[in-house]
């Protein structure tokens, strides 16, 4: 008789009705992760160029540097540039596919990898490369001192 007491006394303590709590924040116009990330929340870094058998590949790191999270998909933009900054007529490949829609949240990294050669015919000696988000906006031009780029200029999407 003891047992069924406490059970009918926790059963009726559980039915006592509790008023719901709400607490509603606005939510910030760039909360959504579908939202490209805008260059100005990004920060781009150059790897070091790794050569080998006539080849140079270079990473190219972007990395979220805004509170929110943003993505990115595609290939970035890339040119080689003369002494004067301008561009040189160069072929640039997007290669392996279009890549995927890559989340970044606040902090995450993704990366493309840039690759040429520099033993075929049709070399340019840039003295710089300038690369921008796959989405566009602002570059980042750093000096190129490999002296030669010969053939074009692979570009793998971010990844």
């Amino acid at each position: 008789m003891g047992l069924g007491l406490l059970v009918a006394g926790t059963a009726f303590a559980q039915t006592r009705p509790v008023s719901p709590v709400v607490s509603r924040k606005p939510v910030p116009a760039r909360q959504v992760a579908s939202d490209t990330c805008p260059s100005g929340d990004l920060e781009m870094r150059f790897g070091r160029i790794d050569p080998g058998a006539g080849n140079r590949y270079v990473p190219l790191t972007f990395t979220n540097v805004s509170g929110v999270s943003c993505v990115l998909s595609g290939h970035p933009g890339v040119a080689l540039l003369d002494a004067d900054g301008a561009t040189l007529p160069v072929t640039v490949r997007h290669v392996d596919g279009p890549g995927a829609v890559e989340t970044l949240k606040p902090g995450a990294s993704v990366r493309s990898v840039l690759h040429w050669t520099v033993v075929e015919p049709g070399c340019v000696s840039p003295a710089g490369l300038r690369a921008t988000p796959p989405d566009g906006g602002t570059g980042l031009t750093v000096p190129l001192p490999e002296g030669r780029v010969c053939g074009g200029v692979d570009v793998t999407p971010v990844g």
